[in-house]
């Protein structure tokens, strides 16, 4: 199925989970990371318990330092 990654196409598995697509793509540290899911903040704690469906948009955002 297809679905978008910071606006870039990704296909993956149909019924994969978020946590899965975050594994696939090399992500195993979130901290630092905000991730969006459809435009909802998903919470660290609660990204193994979301599963993916065709046309999801997903948003990773990295905090950075600076003044």
């Amino acid at each position: 199925m297809k679905i978008y990654v910071n606006d870039e196409t990704k296909d993956i598995p149909p019924g994969s989970s978020l946590h899965f697509l975050l594994n696939d793509i090399g992500m195993v540290d979130f901290s630092g990371w905000a991730i969006a899911l459809n435009e909802e903040v998903i919470p660290h704690g609660d990204i193994n318990g979301k599963t993916l469906v065709e046309g999801d948009r997903l948003i990773l955002v990295q905090a950075t330092q600076g003044g």
